[in-house]
């Protein structure tokens, strides 16, 4: 069968469109499942295309939670198929039924897994449109772990592909579709958003948010009725979880997370909360601790960064010269010193040389005698003014002339001595 390259071991489930088949590679050895194309529905050209549609959209995305699809092809019988990764484990709709109600930290951890798996189709322009439980596979690992890898993209849309639908017709699962894709609407990443919602509400309540008595209505109910918060059917979920769910299942596709990435990311950051509230630590208060538990779920490896080589000393290098303005200042401020110190000089050597000034003359006042009448007495006029340093004195003009008594010897000169002749 296919061409003598795989050897058909057992069958592993069926499908709508086909069943798959665990595989052995003939050459290799290596084991792989392999899913083919049901024969009454090779038939049909539509479906034909939507398969290998399915196989192209799964192959462009390399992502560890996104199921890897090796080869596809056509074998010589007319029957198409495709390889794909060998995956052990459960679906997440056989987790939800067998393990009943999941823990918040559980259940958060799957769904960031799924988060990121659309968020790597998202960024190879690839929508998933049928985002739910039975197309999530959960895989036990070595370490005990879990890990959530997506399958089935039998009805995505695909950049650059035509469209497998015809207009107003609608595919999907109308418990998990999105009002514009239950319109029969364009739809984009935003529709896998809302799809993600309805996903996150089953895995925290056990329960789905909006369905009716028929598929008709459960349709309806998407477009028209607003789903109640996660925390009513399970108390003690906490807002923070509240707000993340009711975001991403907002009718309007402006009002969810603009991106896949987006509400990845708030999933990590709920989840280091409730991890810590669950541990006793309450950080909702604190908007700091908050902001730095938005962390990539898997750390970046550690980069090793090369020391650079130490760089030769750089010679030393002159002092620079002083601006011009502090020059010009310098300048100006020495030349003021120097022209006040010459100064100074000037006028301690004008009053060196400066000659002494001449005596001012006493005037001599006459005493009269007892019978004489005292005359005026005029004093002469002095018109001399001291010499300054740097002045020559002017002669005094000379005054009026003065009239002298004559002389008397026997003149009294002083009124307190008795006169000899008396």
């Amino acid at each position: 069968m296919l061409g003598g390259r795989y050897r058909m071991l057992r069958k592993l489930g069926t499908g709508g469109m086909g069943s798959v088949w665990l595989c052995e590679h003939v050459a290799l050895g290596r084991r792989y499942a392999l899913k083919v194309l049901n024969a009454d529905r090779a038939a049909d050209p539509e479906l034909v295309a939507r398969f290998r549609q399915e196989a192209r959209a799964a192959s462009r995305i390399t992502q560890e939670n996104v199921v890897d699809v090796i080869d596809s092809g056509e074998d010589a019988g007319g029957e198409h198929y495709y390889v794909m990764e060998v995956l052990e484990g459960r679906s997440l709709g056989q987790v939800l039924r067998e393990d009943g109600l999941l823990p918040v930290g559980r259940a958060l951890h799957l769904l960031e897994q799924v988060c990121r798996a659309l968020a790597a189709a998202h960024g190879r322009g690839v929508v998933h449109c049928d985002v739910k439980p039975d197309n999530v596979l959960i895989e036990r690992l070595a370490d005990g772990g879990e890990r959530a890898k997506l399958i089935d993209f039998g009805i995505s849309r695909l950049p650059g592909a035509g469209r497998l639908t015809r207009d107003g017709e609608v595919i999907g699962t109308p418990e998990y579709m999105s009002p514009e894709q239950a319109a029969g609407d364009t739809v984009d990443a935003l529709t896998d958003v809302y799809a993600a919602g309805v996903l996150a509400f089953e895995l925290l309540t056990g329960g789905l948010p909006l369905v009716g008595p028929t598929a008709i209505a459960t349709l309806v109910a998407h477009q028209t009725k607003t789903p109640e918060p996660p925390g009513r059917r399970r108390p003690g979920l906490g807002p923070e979880v509240d707000r993340l769910v009711l975001r991403a299942l907002a009718k309007r596709p402006a009002d969810r997370f603009p991106s896949m990435q987006a509400m990845a990311a708030e999933v990590t950051r709920v989840r280091v909360l409730a991890s810590l509230a669950a541990a006793g630590l309450h950080v909702e208060g604190n908007p700091g601790a908050v902001a730095t538990l938005a962390l990539p779920a898997t750390p970046a490896p550690m980069q090793v960064m090369p020391v650079p080589a130490p760089r030769p000393e750089a010679p030393e290098q002159a002092p620079s010269r002083p601006p011009r303005r502090r020059l010009v200042f310098g300048l100006l401020g020495a030349s003021l010193v120097l022209a006040a110190a010459a100064a100074v000089v000037a006028v301690v050597l004008s009053i060196g040389r400066a000659p002494a000034p001449a005596p001012r003359p006493v005037p001599v006042v006459a005493q009269p005698g007892p019978d004489e009448r005292p005359q005026p007495v005029v004093p002469r006029q002095i018109d001399e003014e001291p010499s300054a340093p740097g002045r020559e004195a002017r002669p005094a003009r000379p005054g009026p002339p003065v009239e002298r008594p004559e002389h008397d010897p026997y003149a009294p000169t002083d009124p307190l001595k008795p006169d000899p002749f008396r």
